[in-house]
């Protein structure tokens, strides 16, 4: 199959990239504007290139029947950005595929914070009413609604919980302060998290991709949630910090806290994925979903233990030299 991938070269992407490459049986599109970070993949077979980005670049090739979307904004220097590249840039893109006549299907890699946090410890399900509390989940939500509004073949949304291991740079920043054997608390409040290997979200985009199911949205997810404490106190042992500090961080310090790394932002320039925006999102004390939908639907269930995934995810960290 002909297949196009937008934000192939990111951290999900990649790993989507290589599933399909080695899969040998599909000839698979990048849309990249970046060949530092083509480069950096290191695919052992050769994708084909398109050069540019959502909004402009090279003409499509006319036989692509597949397009999987993962280019988006998860930190930005300007809160406009996440409009600007998950909204305006998700209509941009359904407009230029609009031509190819052999296209059967688009699926969108979304966000659980297009959904919102959970109530309680509820699990939410597809059939729970969004209501995103960001402005990175109202941004998810609105590109979710470009792609159903502009998307004339059957399209599949993958919303998904926490994602981690090799390449995850956002939750490196955790490994590394329990690395210092200290584990930081929001608040005494427990918080509860869905969470996917990153190899297992991608094995369900796949499969979601080429069931026979129409247009669709799915979780997918670990079955059980787990409590942030908890999995950092796992983090420790596998980092061989047994006697790791609890540290609470007050929620109003936490506060200050973000706001000192937004200003941060704003001086140096530089992308983090703390801020004000993800702090009124880490207040909420469950993020939640069930990934019952995709089980009963496509018989698809993450294979990747959840011990086995951190440990993958640490020594990626460590031969990297991160950790």
């Amino acid at each position: 199959m002909n297949i196009l991938v937008t934000g192939g070269t990111g951290f999900v992407g990649r790993h989507l990239v290589a599933a399909l490459l080695a899969e040998g049986r599909h000839r698979v599109h990048l849309l990249v504007r970046d060949n530092g970070r083509l480069e950096a993949c290191a695919f052992k077979r050769p994708p084909a290139v398109v050069r540019g980005d959502l909004f402009a670049s090279e003409p499509f090739p006319a036989d692509i029947e597949m397009v999987f979307h993962l280019a988006a904004a998860t930190k930005t220097l300007a809160p406009g950005d996440f409009a600007r590249v998950n909204v305006e840039g998700t209509r941009a893109l359904m407009e230029r595929l609009r031509p190819l006549k052999n296209l059967e299907r688009v699926i969108l890699l979304s966000s659980l914070a297009a959904a919102g946090p959970s109530l309680g410890r509820a699990m939410l399900s597809e059939e729970v009413p969004a209501a995103p509390i960001s402005l990175y989940g109202r941004s998810k939500l609105a590109q979710e609604e470009a792609v159903a509004a502009q998307c004339a073949v059957p399209r599949i949304v993958i919303r998904a919980p926490i994602v981690f291991g090799p390449w995850d740079m956002d939750m490196l920043d955790a490994f590394r302060i329990v690395n210092r054997g200290i584990i930081p608390l929001l608040g005494r409040t427990q918080r509860w998290y869905s969470l996917i290997y990153v190899k297992d979200l991608v094995r369900g985009m796949i499969a979601a991709a080429f069931s026979s199911c129409g247009s669709e949205i799915f979780y997918v997810a670990n079955p059980e949630a787990v409590e942030w404490h908890a999995l950092m106190k796992q983090a420790a042992l596998l980092l061989g910090k047994k006697k790791a500090r609890t540290i609470v961080v007050p929620e109003a310090m936490g506060r200050v806290l973000a706001e000192f790394s937004e200003l941060r932002i704003r001086f140096f320039g530089n992308k983090a994925i703390f801020n004000r925006d993800k702090f009124n999102e880490m207040k909420f004390p469950a993020w939640v979903c069930s990934a019952a939908k995709i089980d009963a639907m496509l018989h698809f269930q993450p294979r990747v233990p959840l011990p086995a995934a951190l440990a993958e995810t640490i020594t990626w960290y460590r031969e990297q030299g991160f950790l």
